[in-house]
């Protein structure tokens, strides 16, 4: 600003370009800010409709099978060093097979041209399982998008793209898995529950092609979709076979999980019983539940075993230890890393 010769201030005069960046053009006015379109939006209060109905299967789930459990006999624990031994190496290849998945949500975001360092990968992968674990309407993925973005210097919609990639991989395996093993392999050993599985995945695939078709046709929803369809998109090629691989394994290992609990339960199983009894409990944690999948996963366990011949102790044993595995070391391991590592609750907060 400039003094007028008779006081006052003269006003300044901006050229013709300039002003198109006034808040009062229509343009600026119109659209989004360049700082707002990544910026995060205000979260809303309360849980959703679908948490609400998790929440209610969860507890009418879990309120069966306590009382199933308090009809059967005390379940019998470990209590020779064979046993012992095979719960430990459950934990040890659930650490295995998490180790895995972190490998191949690094590979997705790296696919994405992020630059998460490998340790967060990890890291983070662990702190999303134990926030499931512990809070509803599966809020670790949530707080996955929240804290990698920043450090991948990527936005939240190619993050969140990257675990629509990661679910869709494993949905294909353990699908695959439970018909295949289920109702060729086991027969009569869930076979009344394929047909179902079967009518439920052909109808997600045709509700799948036609969101295609909608999101192609409408140029605001493929603008808003594509950051999140990208890493989807990309799992083509050689990429997507190794993502397929390594999903691969990553079941493999949970199977031998499963099968090593059986073993510390007091009841061994087969490989194929093994694939069939981690694609029970996955078809069955695909149903909207509580925290952890309870109640939905247990009922899994439970239906596995006793349809596999196990008695009703070994099928209560074998839960209470199976829950233990795959529950108990990631979340304590989970809540720690977030506690000391990326800042508690602080650690989410947008900053300023």
């Amino acid at each position: 600003m400039r003094e007028r010769p008779g006081g006052g201030r003269a006003r300044r005069v901006l050229p013709p370009s300039a002003r198109l960046l006034e808040p009062t053009s229509p343009i600026s006015a119109g659209g989004p800010r360049a700082d707002e379109l990544d910026a995060p939006r205000e979260p809303r209060r309360g849980l959703s409709r679908l948490s609400l109905v998790g929440i209610a299967i969860s507890v009418v789930a879990v309120a069966g099978v306590v009382w199933w459990a308090l009809r059967q006999e005390p379940p019998k624990f470990p209590d020779s060093p064979g046993e012992w031994g095979a719960l430990g190496g459950a934990v040890a290849l659930y650490a295995l097979a998490t180790l895995v998945r972190g490998e191949r949500w690094h590979s997705l975001l790296r696919a994405q041209a992020a630059g998460p360092a490998r340790a967060d990968s990890h890291g983070l992968n662990v702190v999303g399982y134990a926030a499931n674990n512990v809070l509803p309407a599966r809020a670790g993925d949530a707080v996955r998008v929240l804290l990698m973005a920043p450090r991948a210097l990527a936005s939240k919609k190619a993050v969140l793209g990257t675990l629509l990639a990661e679910r869709l991989l494993d949905i294909a395996v353990i699908l695959t898995l439970f018909i295949v093993v289920g109702y060729g392999l086991l027969g009569e050993a869930g076979a009344g529950a394929v047909e179902w599985v079967v009518l439920a995945t052909a109808l997600a695939i045709a509700g799948g092609v036609a969101a295609v078709l909608l999101v192609r046709r409408n140029e605001r929803l493929h603008a808003f979709t594509a950051p999140i369809l990208s890493s989807t998109l990309q799992l083509r090629g050689r990429h997507g076979l190794r993502l397929l691989g390594a999903t691969l394994l990553v079941w493999a290992l949970e199977a031998g999980v499963w099968m090593s609990v059986g073993v510390a339960a007091g009841f061994g199983m087969n490989p194929i019983e093994g694939c069939y009894i981690v694609a029970l409990a996955s078809v069955f944690a695909l149903i909207p539940s509580g925290p952890g999948y309870a109640g939905t996963q247990d009922a899994a366990a439970i239906t596995g075993i006793l349809s596999l011949g196990g008695s009703e102790s070994q099928a209560l044993t074998y839960l209470i230890l199976v829950r233990f595995v795959i529950a108990v070391p990631i979340t304590v391991t989970g809540l720690a890393l977030m506690a000391f590592h990326y800042g508690g609750l602080r650690g989410l907060r947008p900053a300023r």
